[in-house]
């Protein structure tokens, strides 16, 4: 296992003044105002280029057939969403200046912007929300069509107002409507056959070229209903996977925002670059296959989770920039349940406990098992402090290096190997994540659940605002550590790191999947 670094208190230290930097600035920014935040001097280019630097490409520019939620990083420039999720994680207006829930919560009432024009200049309006809600439902190859699957149908009452009317509780929607589920297209584009490269949105940019694993680029679109959003004349976001890489790019001015390794915090600070945690929704977590031995048992699954030291996890291996998680999702997110913690005797570090959970599931002399590792540097590091934990219980892991886009179709899809760790993506809504414990999901191709944890899951959907919601939510939380066919090892926090020459709005806080809606360059 990776070693504490020497200067890991250092760096605890520097993190930590950096992070009440970030807490303070946000606190700033509720309370409104629209000045602009740089990490040097000089006035904003109106005709500047901001430089972005990612680890990959979309997977595709159709909302509709797109699986993979770090697109939203490109969708969010060339398109519009229903909703918009704020700075601060709450909702706020987009395309909808509001919206409630109608009739004893049997539908969603939507009140339209009325100044909006798609860039094929296709009037938005509430026939173009149906038609983008029906599309995604119907679709064939539509990934939208399971977090649709409560919706009627949608109503046009009038030429801005749309009701979407509810089959089943449906208070994710607002969420879901600021992600990729609420991501406007131009009815018009909806047959044009390279829709998948060639985005037709209302956003605040346009695409203007696209290689595929190099760059996309893209300029201010000059009709933008709102033209604070645009600072800036053009955007580039360069894929690079090397972080050695994306931290020399900024060095040499090359990019002016990227994301980091863990290790690498206190160097680009000593290069002058501004450093500090992303903000992020991701968790690294173990996943099992609960069809075969030995995590058909439950009991094995409780083993793993017992031998494994979380805070060793993300101070070994993560230079101390983490928090160790026992459920989905960060303890700052509005929905953390505080009963599920890392350091209950359900979920803890107890290497005796998972000894003597292995020898009553059948196993007292250990059990070898395969360990599937995503090629990516973190998941690698993160399997070498593994295999020593787990073999300290009698968890005998072999490992076996996949490719990091294959690993879900390798390990849900032909059901190889049987335990594999991995990074979640950003999501909007609890429920999303949770998902994968329902029967018939991808994600759960041996249908491990419990009638419990359904009904809390379902019932976490009802309620027209986040407290009225919150008590199922906990319920569903607690009912998964029942299953517990994967369980959390911690929240990820990876550096951001930027030039001086950036420019960020008031309360914003580099994420680890940003957005660029009022950012922009010095001149």
């Amino acid at each position: 296992m990776r070693g504490t670094p020497p200067t890991l208190h250092t760096a605890r230290a520097r993190w930590l003044i950096s992070l009440l930097a970030v807490v303070a600035l946000a606190l700033a920014g509720c309370g409104g105002g629209s000045g602009q935040r740089s990490a040097g001097s000089g006035e904003i280019d109106p005709n500047g280029t901001f430089r972005y630097v990612f680890v990959q490409n979309p997977s595709t520019f159709d909302p509709h057939k797109s699986a993979n939620p770090w697109d939203m990083i490109f969708f969010r420039l060339v398109y519009d969403q229903l909703i918009m999720e704020q700075e601060n994680g709450d909702l706020g207006p987009q395309l909808a200046t509001s919206w409630e829930f109608v009739d004893n919560e049997t539908a969603l009432v939507l009140h339209l912007r009325d100044d909006v024009t798609f860039i094929d200049g296709t009037k938005f309006d509430a026939a173009a929300v149906k038609a983008n809600i029906e599309r995604a439902m119907t679709l064939d190859g539509s990934t939208q069509k399971g977090a649709l699957a409560r919706v009627a149908g949608v109503d046009v009452v009038d030429q801005f107002t749309a009701r979407v009317n509810l089959s089943g509780p449906g208070g994710n929607l607002p969420a879901l409507f600021s992600g990729t589920t609420g991501t406007m297209i131009s009815p018009a584009a909806f047959t044009k056959p390279d829709l998948d490269q060639n985005p037709v949105g209302s956003g605040m940019a346009k695409l203007v070229e696209y290689v595929p694993g190099q760059i996309t680029r893209y300029d201010r679109n000059p009709d933008y209903w709102d033209p604070e959003a645009a600072k800036a004349a053009h955007y580039e976001i360069y894929v690079q996977t090397s972080a050695t890489t994306r931290m020399n790019m900024l060095q040499t001015g090359q990019a002016e925002l990227t994301y980091l390794d863990p290790s690498q915090a206190e160097q680009a600070a000593a290069a002058g670059l501004n450093t500090a945690p992303s903000k992020s929704l991701s968790i690294m977590s173990m996943y099992m296959n609960t069809g075969k031995p030995p995590f058909d048992d439950l009991r094995v699954r409780q083993a793993m989770q017992h031998a494994i030291d979380r805070r060793a996890i993300v101070d070994g291996v993560f230079f101390g920039i983490g928090e160790p998680v026992a459920q989905y999702m960060p303890p700052n997110y509005w929905a953390y349940d505080p009963a599920v913690s890392p350091d209950g005797p359900d979920n803890n570090y107890d290497p005796a406990a998972a000894r003597r959970l292995l020898a009553e599931a059948g196993y007292p002399n250990g059990v070898d098992f395969e360990m599937l590792v995503p090629s990516l540097d973190d998941h690698r590091a993160v399997a070498e402090a593994l295999v020593p934990m787990l073999a300290e219980v009698g968890l005998r892991a072999s490992t076996r290096v996949v490719e990091s886009p294959t690993t879900a179709n390798t390990f849900y899809g032909r059901q190889e190997g049987n335990a594999f760790p991995g990074m979640g993506a950003p999501f909007q809504d609890p429920t999303t994540v949770y998902q994968a414990s329902l029967p018939g999901q991808y994600a759960n191709p041996w249908n491990t659940s419990t009638p419990e944890f359904q009904q809390a899951w379902m019932d976490a959907l009802s309620g027209s605002d986040r407290q009225a919601r919150l008590p199922a939510m906990h319920r569903m939380i607690e009912e998964e550590k029942k299953i517990l066919k994967s369980f959390p090892l911690h929240a990820h926090f990876p550096p951001s790191a930027w030039t001086d020459t950036a420019v960020f709005p008031e309360g914003y806080q580099p994420a680890y999947a940003p957005t660029f809606r009022g950012v922009g360059v010095t001149g």
